[in-house]
C-alpha cells in the first residue's frame, strides 16, 4: 500500500505522498481503518502473533501524519510527555516509569539484569522473551508447570524460590493460556516472595480485563515492593508495529534497568502513543470489538466440541485434539494464519482475534476442518 518510491521522488514529493495516504487512513471510519491496517495484499489472515487489527486509532494515526517532518527528530520531549501521563494515570513518580521500545525491549532489560545475578523462575508454558533471553545469556531457568486449570502454581512457584533466585517472572494474563490469576492471591505471592526476589509481572493484557484496577499490581509498586511491571501499547492500542511499552518500578529498579536499555524511541511512536493513551473511547471500543471476537470464537469451539481456555485476552488457547502442524496447514489453505502448539500442550493451538469478519471466516474453516 505504500506510496513510497524507491526512485525518481525528492523528499517534498515522498512526504506529500505519505502525508496524503495517513489523511486518508485518519478519515476513514475506526473499524475500516482497522481493516485497512490489518491487511496484506493477496496476504494470508493473520491470527497468530496477538496483533490487534481495530488500532492504531484515528488520534494515533492524525499524530504520526503531522510527525512525518519530524523524523529527523530524537523522541526526548515525547518520551518526557509519555512518562508523565503514565506516571499521573498510575498515581506514582515519574521516576517509577521507563518508556521503552515495546515491552519486549524491557523483558530483554530484565532477563539479562537479573540472569546475570542469579536464576529465574517462570511458568510453562508462558510468554518465553525474557526467559529465552535470560538462557541466552547465561542465566539458569527454573520452569513450573501450570495448574490444572491452565493458570500460574503460585505455590509451586514459590517453592522453586532459593537463595540464588534472582526474578520470578509472572504473565498475567498469561501468554497463550490467557488464563488470570486472582489478585489476591498474585498480591500474596508477592508479599511473600518479593523479599527473596523480584517479582516481574507481564501486564501486557490487563487493559482488555474488564476491571484493570482491580487485577493491575501497581499498588504494589506504590507500596515500595521489589516489583517490575512491564505495560505495553501493542494490545488494546493496536500498536505492535510502532514498539512502544513501559515499566512501572521503584526508583531504584528503574535505575538498574535503564543501562541496559538497546533502543532510541521513535517519534512518530511516541506521539502516537501519547495520543491513544488519551483516547478512552478508542480504547472502550478496542475492548469491545476483541470481546465481540471472542464471543464468535468460543462459540465455534462450543458448537464444534472443542476444549478450549475462557480468554479474558485477544487470543484463545483450544485443543484441536490432534495436530496441530496438521491443522495450520489446513487453516492455511484457507488463508488463515493461527498459532503453534506450546509444551507439554502438544494437541493445543493458539488463535489470536482479528476484526469480527476474520474470526467468521476463521469459525467457518474450523467447521469444515472439524465437522465439514
Amino acid at each position: 500500500m505504500s506510496t513510497f518510491k524507491p526512485l525518481g521522488m525528492d523528499r517534498r514529493e515522498a512526504f506529500r505522498s505519505v502525508g496524503l495516504l495517513m489523511a486518508g487512513i485518519s478519515g476513514a471510519s475506526v473499524s475500516n481503518a482497522g481493516r485497512v491496517l490489518a491487511a496484506t495484499e493477496n496476504g494470508p489472515v493473520r491470527l497468530i502473533a496477538n496483533e490487534n487489527p481495530y488500532g492504531p486509532s484515528q488520534s494515533a494515526q492524525r499524530a504520526m501524519a503531522e510527525s512525518l517532518e519530524d523524523g529527523w527528530m530524537y523522541a526526548t520531549a515525547e518520551g518526557r510527555i509519555l512518562r508523565k501521563l503514565i506516571a499521573e494515570r498510575e498515581g506514582v513518580g515519574e521516576d517509577h516509569i521507563l518508556i521503552t521500545a515495546g515491552s519486549g525491549e524491557l523483558l530483554k532489560m530484565a532477563g539479562l539484569s537479573f540472569g546475570r545475578s542469579g536464576d529465574i523462575v517462570a511458568a510453562k508454558p508462558t510468554f518465553s522473551m525474557l526467559v529465552a533471553y535470560a538462557r541466552n545469556t547465561g542465566a539458569t531457568v527454573h520452569e513450573v508447570g501450570l495448574d490444572q486449570d491452565m493458570r500460574h502454581d503460585l505455590a509451586a512457584m514459590e517453592s522453586s524460590v532459593t537463595a540464588n533466585t534472582s526474578l520470578v517472572y509472572v504473565c498475567n494474563p498469561n501468554n497463550p493460556t490467557g488464563t488470570l490469576l486472582p489478585a489476591d492471591q498474585l498480591r500474596s505471592f508477592i508479599d511473600t516472595v518479593e523479599s527473596r526476589a523480584t517479582v516481574f509481572v507481564d501486564e501486557a493484557y490487563v487493559d482488555l480485563l474488564d476491571d484493570p484496577k482491580h487485577n493491575a499490581m501497581v499498588d504494589q509498586v506504590r507500596a515500595g515492593k521489589n516489583v517490575i511491571l512491564a505495560r505495553t501499547f501493542s494490545k488494546i492500542h493496536g500498536m505492535a508495529g510502532l514498539r512502544v511499552g513501559y515499566a512501572i518500578a521503584r526508583p531504584d529498579i528503574i535505575k538498574r534497568l535503564r543501562p541496559l536499555q538497546m533502543s532510541f524511541l521513535n517519534v512518530m511512536g511516541m506521539r502516537a502513543a501519547i495520543a491513544s493513551y488519551q483516547d478512552d473511547a478508542f480504547q472502550e471500543y478496542s475492548k469491545a470489538k476483541i470481546k465481540e471476537c471472542l464471543s464468535v470464537t468460543q462459540s465455534a469451539f462450543d458448537d464444534a466440541g472443542l476444549a478450549f481456555t475462557p480468554s479474558v485476552t485477544n487470543f484463545v488457547l483450544f485443543d484441536t485434539g490432534g495436530s496441530v502442524r496438521d491443522f495450520s496447514r489446513a487453516m492455511r489453505r484457507k488463508n488463515l494464519l493461527v498459532g503453534r502448539s506450546y509444551a507439554p500442550y502438544q494437541s493445543w493451538c493458539r488463535v489470536s482475534m482479528g476484526t469480527v469478519e476474520q474470526m467468521g471466516q476463521f469459525s467457518e474453516a474450523l467447521w469444515a476442518y472439524f465437522r465439514g
